[in-house]
């Protein structure tokens, strides 16, 4: 319900400093109800990410891949964004996502969206914050190349 009224926010640009405000201050209010442990390598960090998800949901939040410096993860849930192709909406809203991710010393980037893959699932790529991520492009940046 939370991300069903957090994408109505996303999806009008007039929001957008509201969008951010509340989607970096729910991500705090997570890090500081939950204490989560900073990542030291990948994996750790893609669990941390994982652990920071509603228990309730938590099989929704799968590990695909990892290698030396990267972390691939799927979201499952069913995103209020699937088909409408607004992956700038679907950035705005994955700002509490990135919001966690730096509290616990990595970067996340979406590589892949609902809101416009045709997928049902979102893909991510999780790393330790400060090694880079400019190989990596995210979907919201590919959708405009395209």
């Amino acid at each position: 319900m939370t991300l069903k009224l957090f994408s109505i926010f996303a999806k009008r640009s007039y929001f957008d400093n509201l969008t951010e405000w509340v989607t970096r201050k729910t991500a705090r209010l997570n890090i500081l109800l939950n204490k989560p442990v900073t990542g030291t390598n990948v994996k750790d960090l893609a669990n941390s990410w994982i652990d920071l998800m509603p228990p309730d949901g938590s099989s929704n939040f799968k590990v695909d891949m990892i290698t030396n410096d990267t972390a691939y993860t799927e979201i499952h849930l069913h995103c209020p964004l699937r088909g409408t192709g607004n992956v700038e909406a679907c950035y705005k809203l994955m700002n509490y996502d990135r919001q966690l991710m730096s509290a616990i010393g990595g970067d996340l980037v979406v590589l892949e969206s609902q809101s416009n893959s045709g997928k049902g699932f979102c893909r991510l790529a999780i790393r330790k914050k400060g090694s880079g991520t400019d190989d990596l492009i995210p979907a919201h940046i590919k959708a405009v190349q395209s």
